[in-house]
């Protein structure tokens, strides 16, 4: 019985571009590589043709990557997202604007007009004498008026001031590169095993873990991985800010 060997082929993408880290298949179809494909502007990748390329003594042959001319509907699907951003931006300066508007052309405020006072003729007696009490008030009244008085010009201490979190704590910024690559959509390998590895044993929580564990577990998991996120659209993964929420969407992938 003759021994089995597995056959290894290597990737040409023509008029396309490979992404970095893509292997070699061990497929003459090249199922396990199709991901790593990125096609010109304008077209899909249709699949990939055979090369037997006898010349090379490595491989046992070539697969070389076709595509097809993308039509309207596909690069309008494609590009919905661009629009509909597009669309959002020029609501909200739309409304910055209006309100901007309204508030330059609001009416200044008048002050409104003092009453007329009449002088009263002072060479007619006057009869309504109201008589002063002038006996002058205790210290103790008098104290306790000032300190009342004080009390209520004091402003009031807010003794609950927040404590702002360090800048430069080093969580803080490898969760925020972390989902910032999430939110990106990056389906490249090499991104996250460097955000891993300047940050290897010195910082913790869900998302150290969830590189370590998840997306950098081997080649094939990251191959899974990298394959259900691309399909989340990126106005959906803009959203994502936890653990539990990328997990639950990624499972939702088929």
């Amino acid at each position: 019985m003759a021994e089995y060997r597995e056959r290894h082929f290597s990737i040409d993408p023509d008029k396309g571009k490979k992404m970095d880290g893509c292997p070699y298949s061990t497929y003459e179809d090249g199922r396990d590589v199709k991901d790593y494909i990125i096609p010109p502007k304008g077209y899909i990748f249709k699949g990939f043709r055979f090369d037997p390329d006898a010349r090379n003594q490595i491989y046992d042959g070539k697969l070389i990557a076709e595509y097809e001319k993308e039509t309207f509907n596909e690069r309008f699907r494609s590009n919905l997202w661009k629009f509909m951003l597009a669309l959002f931006i020029i609501a909200v300066i739309t409304v910055i604007a209006i309100l901007v508007a309204n508030v330059f052309n609001e009416p200044k405020h008048r002050p409104e007009p003092q009453p007329v006072v009449t002088v009263e003729d002072t060479t007619q007696p006057n009869n309504n004498i109201v008589a002063v009490d002038t006996t002058p008030l205790p210290t103790d009244t008098v104290s306790a008026v000032q300190e009342n008085i004080v009390e209520e010009t004091q402003p009031e201490v807010n003794q609950e001031e927040e404590t702002p979190l360090p800048a430069d704590d080093p969580n803080i910024q490898f969760k925020n590169e972390f989902w910032a690559l999430i939110h990106q959509r990056t389906i490249m390998m090499d991104p996250y095993d460097r955000l891993f590895k300047d940050n290897r044993n010195k910082v913790e929580g869900e998302e150290y873990e969830y590189i370590r564990l998840t997306i950098l577990k081997d080649s094939n998991a990251f191959k899974t991985w990298s394959g259900k996120l691309r399909k989340i659209p990126v106005s959906e993964l803009e959203g994502i800010n936890t653990i539990a929420d990328l997990r639950r969407k990624i499972n939702e992938i088929e």
